[in-house]
Parts: C-alpha cells; structure tokens; sequence
C-alpha cells in the first residue's frame, strides 16, 4: 500500500525531525543533544498513532475505503485531465468520527458537503443522521464520485446520500432555488474558492441560523502562520478565506488543529 506523503503541520514536523535525527553529521554531536532530538521526535510522532488508537474503532467498510482509496493510481488517472487529486485527501478515521459525532450531537437533520472526494468523510457524516437524514454530496470528479458510491452501498447508506457531479458552484445556484436549508455543510473542495462559497452560503441562506459550516484544511501544511513568501497559492487563499471568515458577523468560529486543520463554525444571524 503506498504511503501517504506528510500533508499536516504535524506529520511534516515530524519528518523534519526524523530526517534530524537519522543525519549522519550529528552522530559526533554531544549525547545529550541526540537524547533530547530523539525525544522530541518521539512527542511528534506518537501524537497521531495514539489519537488513532483511542479514538471510536472505524467499520469495516471506511477501512476498505481508505485502502481503495490509497490503492488508487490517481496519478495516472489524473494525468489525462489535468485535475490533481490524491489519496492524502481522504478525511480518516480520526476526523472522520468527529465529524459524525458533530453531526450527532447537534441533531442535524440536512447535510451539505462540498467536494466528497472518494466519500469517506460523506459516510462518516452520515452515520450520525437519523433514520430520516439526507446528506447531498457535491463532487467534481467522476472517478472519485464513482469509488464513493460504492462504498456508500456497501454501508448501507445509500437512502441517506446523494451525490451531485459537477463544479461546487453551479450546484450550489441550482439548489439555492430549490429554497433548501441545511444545519450542516462540510466544505473541503477547491481552496482558491473557500472564501466564494462560504459568502454564498450565507447570501442564499443554505445554512439555518444555529447551523454549523466545518471547513477542512484552515491551516494548510501550517503554511497559513509561515511568511507570505513560504506560502503556496492554495495557502494564500486558506488564509484570506480565514481572515475573511474572522470578520464575518454572521459566523462565530475555532480552527482545531485536527490533521490539517478544521474549522467549526456557527451561524448566529
């Protein structure tokens, strides 16, 4: 199974750390100074196996997803049309549960998610919906889009999702006519149009006042907090969008650095 580059603030400190701590030109450095490297690397890199291993075990069907979804050649597939996806845009088993648990908790009803990807976080979400919960899923690609809606049937969850293939944008115009609310959107699409989304959202009123929007990746790589000249363009957009969002008097919210970085947001007005 390929292994998945470092994508997070914290997987990336810790690469930096190992590649440190294995450098043959420290080795004539004091001991002291390898114990304490050594230890810091290990506070690095324990922090995600730990929270994997105490948090809510996965089912079986979003273990197969994420390894389908690892397995795929998208780099190839990809090459054809231009679009980059990548197997590091799974969710996971940690985020994936405290989405559904979100989602629980608040009793939520109506779920928005745009940009599905290969599904994970999708059924994740809609595991916590109740027995009448619909949950429309916005996806761009077909390929991802088809892996989803099998694992969507192998979870039994097919009455409770829907997937809507296309850009983000032009469904959100057709589904704003339709007069629809939801209590909770998951955005985690393209990072260049964060920002055109969330105004979107708001201006056609898609999300109820109480209603929560989570925004995954608010801390791109860390790139967000780094100088401006470190920053990629997709880091550039996080952290206008994050700036925006801080401003914005119809929301109230916290970035929790969960994996990349996720946003909990409450609508108030």
């Amino acid at each position: 199974m390929k292994t998945l580059r470092p994508i997070t603030p914290h997987s990336i400190l810790t690469e930096k750390l190992q590649e440190l701590r294995n450098n043959p030109s420290l080795k004539e450095t004091s001991v002291e100074f390898q114990e304490e490297l050594n230890r810091v690397y290990l506070l690095a890199s324990g922090l995600d196996k730990y929270l994997e291993e105490n948090t809510t075990s996965e089912p079986a069907y979003l273990t197969s997803l994420s390894q389908k979804t690892r397995e795929f050649d998208w780099e190839s597939e990809r090459a054809k049309d231009g679009v980059f996806l990548e197997a590091e845009m799974l969710s996971g088993h940690v985020e994936g549960q405290f989405l559904k648990t979100l989602v629980s908790a608040t009793k939520s009803k109506n779920i928005l998610e745009i940009g599905m990807f290969t599904g994970y976080s999708a059924i994740s979400m809609a595991r916590g919906l109740p027995d009448d919960g619909e949950l429309l899923a916005c996806e761009i690609d077909a390929d991802a889009a088809a892996i989803a809606q099998k694992s969507i049937r192998s979870a039994g969850l097919e009455k409770k999702i829907k997937i809507i293939i296309g850009p983000a944008m032009d469904t959100l115009k057709k589904i704003s006519k339709q007069n629809l609310s939801f209590d909770f959107i998951f955005v985690d699409a393209d990072k260049q149009n964060y920002t055109n989304y969330v105004q979107y959202i708001l201006k056609s009123n898609l999300l109820r006042i109480g209603g929560l929007c989570v925004v995954d990746n608010t801390l791109l790589q860390g790139e967000v907090y780094l100088d401006r000249v470190d920053r990629s363009e997709a880091g550039h957009a996080i952290n206008a969008f994050n700036q925006y969002l801080n401003n914005e008097k119809q929301m109230e919210q916290v970035i929790i650095p969960l994996r990349d970085g996720v946003t909990v947001s409450e609508r108030i007005k």
